[in-house]
Formats: C-alpha cells, sequence, structure tokens
C-alpha cells in the first residue's frame, strides 16, 4: 500500500507545471463533487503546518475538449468495457452502452445457439453472481466482474437454441412433429406435412433427419444473422445522425449519416424484404423455381438487375419484369450515393482546415508586426 501510494503521488506530480514557487496542475471535476472538493481544500488551508493550497475555476474556451465520464455499475461495467475496446464516446455523445447491454449478449446467442452450452454456460452466470466476493482477486476477480455478461449470454444462448432446437447437436421433440412418414413406391422415405400444423417454437426436429438438413438450417441461421446484423447497422446510423444532430455537424449528417442510412436500407434492408418475402412464398410445388437471394443481390451488380426469368415479387411491366425495374432503381441510387459519401466532407474538412491555418499565421504575422513596431520605438 505504502509503494501504491507513493507512486500514485509521482504520476500525478509529474503531470503538473513546477512554476518559480508553486506546482500547477489542472484536473476535470464533476460539478456534482465541485463543493466537496472546496470543501476539502478549505480543510487543508486550516492546517497552519501545511503549505498553502488553492482552488481556481478555469474558464473554457472554443478549444476546450472535455474528457468523457461514464459511471459504471457492477452490471454495466463489462459492457463498457466493451465499447471502450472499441472506442470511448465523446463528451456528451450517445453512449452505445446501454443498448449494447441488450444486443451484444442477442448477438452472441444466435451465434452459440444450443439448449445445452446455453444452459451450461447460464448456469455458470448464476453461480458466479451467487457466489461473487468482492475480495477475489487475480484472474478469478475479471470472470466475476463480468458475471452478469456471461449471465446474459447464457441466457440468450438457451433462447436460441430453442429457436434452432439444438441440444448438444441432437433436436429434442419436446412438441412432437408436425410430419409423418409416407411410404412411397418412388421414394422410399417420403414425408407429409399434417394440414394446419404449425410447430410451437423453432424449428420442426424432422428437418434434422433430412438429406438437405445442412443446407436448409445453415440457410436459416445465416438469414436470421443478416437480418439482425442490418438492423443492428441501421440503428449505428442513427445514432451517429442523432450525434451529429447535437453537436450541429451538419456536414456529417448530410454528408454521411443520411447517405449511409439510404444506402443501407434500400440496399441491404431491402435483401431483409427479400428474405421476408420468400419465406412467406410457399415453393413446395416446385422448390427449382425459388430465386436464390444472393444470387438476386449480386446481379443487381454484375448483370445491371436481371432476375433470370425468376423474379421473386411483382409481375410484368410491359417487356420488364417489375422486380428487375426496381433493382435497377436500386443501383442507381447506390452508385449517386458511393461519391457523396466518399468524397464531399474530407474536400469540406479540407478547406475548413486551409482557411483555419491561413487565420491563425495572419494573426502570428499581425503580432510580429506589433513587436517589431515597438521595438523600434524603444531604439528610437
Amino acid at each position: 500500500m505504502y509503494f501504491r501510494k507513493e507512486k500514485l503521488i509521482y504520476i500525478n506530480l509529474s503531470k503538473c507545471h513546477v512554476r518559480e514557487n508553486f506546482i500547477d496542475g489542472e484536473v476535470w471535476v464533476l460539478e456534482k463533487n465541485y463543493s466537496i472538493i472546496e470543501g476539502i481544500f478549505r480543510d487543508l488551508n486550516k492546517d497552519q503546518s501545511r503549505v498553502p493550497v488553492s482552488f481556481t475555476h478555469l474558464e473554457e474556451n472554443s478549444t476546450t475538449v472535455k474528457p468523457t465520464y461514464i459511471p459504471t455499475n457492477e452490471f454495466t461495467w463489462a459492457f463498457q468495457e466493451i465499447v471502450d475496446t472499441y472506442g470511448i464516446p465523446r463528451y456528451s455523445e450517445i453512449n452505445p452502452t446501454y443498448f449494447n447491454i441488450v444486443t451484444f449478449p442477442f448477438l452472441f446467442g444466435l451465434m452459440f445457439g444450443d439448449i445445452g452450452h446455453g444452459f451450461i454456460v447460464f448456469m455458470l452466470g448464476i453461480y458466479l453472481c451467487l457466489a461473487y466476493n468482492k475480495s477475489e482477486r487475480g484472474i478469478l476477480k475479471m470472470v466475476f466482474k463480468a458475471r452478469y455478461l456471461i449471465l446474459l449470454m447464457g441466457f440468450f444462448s438457451f433462447y436460441s437454441g430453442w429457436i434452432y432446437n439444438d441440444f448438444l447437436s441432437v433436436p429434442l421433440p419436446v412438441f412432437g412433429t408436425c410430419y409423418e412418414n409416407k411410404l412411397n413406391v418412388t421414394v422410399p422415405y417420403a414425408i407429409k406435412k399434417y394440414p394446419s400444423c404449425v410447430y410451437p417454437i423453432g424449428l420442426d426436429p424432422k428437418w434434422r433427419m433430412v438429406k438437405n438438413e445442412l443446407s436448409f438450417i445453415n440457410s436459416m441461421k445465416m438469414k436470421l444473422s443478416v437480418i439482425f446484423g442490418v438492423l443492428q447497422m441501421l440503428f449505428g446510423v442513427i445514432l451517429k445522425g442523432l450525434n451529429n444532430i447535437h453537436f450541429k455537424n451538419f456536414t456529417g449528417l448530410f454528408c454521411e449519416t443520411i447517405p449511409q442510412f439510404i444506402f443501407m436500407g434500400v440496399l441491404f434492408g431491402y435483401m431483409d424484404v427479400m428474405i421476408f418475402i420468400k419465406w412467406s412464398t410457399d415453393w413446395t410445388s416446385n422448390t427449382s423455381q425459388a430465386p436464390s437471394v444472393i444470387s438476386l443481390l449480386m446481379n443487381i451488380f454484375l448483370k445491371f438487375g436481371s432476375v433470370k426469368n425468376q423474379p421473386l415479387w411483382g409481375g410484368k411491366n410491359g417487356l420488364k419484369f417489375i422486380q428487375e425495374e426496381f433493382h435497377q432503381f436500386v443501383l442507381f441510387t447506390c452508385v449517386i450515393l458511393v461519391p457523396i459519401m466518399l468524397f464531399p466532407k474530407p474536400i469540406i474538412e479540407y478547406c475548413k482546415s486551409r482557411k483555419k491555418s491561413t487565420h491563425q499565421v495572419k494573426e502570428i504575422l499581425s503580432d510580429e508586426e506589433t513587436l517589431v513596431s515597438v521595438s523600434m520605438l524603444f531604439i528610437f
């Protein structure tokens, strides 16, 4: 404890400025703690044996960069550490940690969805919460500090496992199945769906016994990941736009945020819409007619929006498919938005920086002219 105290003293003294007969240091203080620190300094000055100290408020200017103070507790600490790893929010900027409390464990659950593994992690989180001891040290201390993060990751993994109907890579027929085996001459093990049967939650366990199990389940998981990933990115762009409005950064708002939101919505948001359209369409009569969403999206740029006579939605408008015309509109919009996102803001920022540096040079030159004229006056 003694060495820690001495080390902190020297670290903080090295941040101060040594004047002729005193040491000057500047610190940031929370407004709610300002009166408390003033009282501490008054108490220090009452002791005549101590060196007198003063505590004064410094005026801020337009160039002052305020540090960000984000209070955390035992629940939010781990999530704030994740956000700070990528970048600490600026002063008065929206802190994404509070949204990350839900989105991070949920997206982890989409990746790690398994009833068995998720339940194990969930029970580990419960144990860490119940057995937490503030006196823990070393690696165990960091594990205990992240106990709420582990708890939520385990819960969402357990939940996603029910959606995937995956228990240690084995399906659980808890609610039975909506399919029955039918003996067929041409197809030995054909199955038939019960009329108007809807599986209560998640994936029907019968899908784990078909030949195209891997392609079907992987496709479902990929599409779910894409849907939630696009929603997360759109939400991030919205937060960025709100920050630009708060800081009155209209260059970033009109040259970055709005074009990014339109680009994401028109291209990747449209991809999510196609996924829902494909899911809600009955392709049982001829599965070969079901077009690939990825191929349709890639053809927007590679083949000028061609749908190869297999439109996912809409009919014909003359000789062209309505979907093909919409794809050409998407392509035209993206081609316009890309240069808007790339070029205007750097050019505007460069012009502002050049104008600012020119103004500073003029101020320096005017100061030098004043000094020269004064010195000449004294020489005369």
